[in-house]
């Protein structure tokens, strides 16, 4: 598998609003492009945090039956 050419991070995108505009208009074609060119640090926290919001709303759909 090739390594993207160059590494972009997570704060990229607070600091270029450009980069968040890309993303929202096709986020299945740039959003997968972005994620391929992060770090492996920043891979972890997209993870993590995926992850974590898949608990916390699972814990919200038990609690409302």
């Amino acid at each position: 598998m090739e390594e993207p050419k160059t590494l972009k991070s997570l704060g990229k995108i607070l600091r270029d609003p450009s980069e968040l505009e890309s993303l929202m208009k096709n986020p299945g074609k740039y959003g997968l492009d972005f994620y391929k060119s992060l770090t492996a640090k920043d891979k972890q926290y997209v993870a993590f945090a995926a992850a974590a919001g898949l608990i916390i709303y699972g814990l919200s759909l038990s609690r409302h039956k």
